[in-house]
C-alpha cells in the first residue's frame, strides 16, 4: 500500500482491528519514503475505533514531518465515532448537522 504519484491513498473494505494492524505495519515505511497528502475513505465499508486510532497516528506523523494529511469522503460511521469521542478536531474534521434521529449529518475532512 503506497500513495500514488499525486500523494493520494485510497482505502477500501473493512477497517477493523486486524485490517488496521496490517495497514499500520505497511505504513511504517512512510516515515522515510513520504506520507500521503490525501487519504480517500470513500470505499471503506465498515470501521471500528481502531481505524480512528490509525488516522490519528498518520496525522501525528504528518505533523511531525511538518506536512499536512487530509481525509476525504469520510464514512458517516467514522464521523459519528469521531464526534462521540470528541476527536474530530484532532483529525481536522468538522461534523455538521447531526440530528437526534441520526438521519442527517456529514463530516468534512
Amino acid at each position: 500500500m503506497k500513495p500514488d504519484a499525486d500523494g493520494r491513498l485510497a482505502l477500501s473494505g473493512r477497517l477493523g482491528s486486524a485490517e488496521v494492524a496490517a495497514l499500520y505495519r505497511d505504513s511504517l515505511g512512510w516515515k522515510r519514503s513520504g506520507l500521503p497528502t490525501t487519504v480517500d475513505l470513500a470505499k471503506v465499508s465498515g470501521a471500528d475505533s481502531s481505524a480512528l486510532a490509525l488516522l490519528l497516528e498518520w496525522r501525528a506523523w504528518a505533523e511531525q514531518a511538518g506536512r499536512k494529511i487530509r481525509f476525504v469522503n469520510i464514512p458517516r460511521s467514522l464521523c459519528v465515532m469521531a464526534s462521540l469521542s470528541q476527536i474530530e478536531g484532532l483529525l481536522g474534521w468538522r461534523t455538521l448537522d447531526f440530528d437526534d434521529e441520526g438521519e442527517t449529518g456529514q463530516c468534512c475532512g
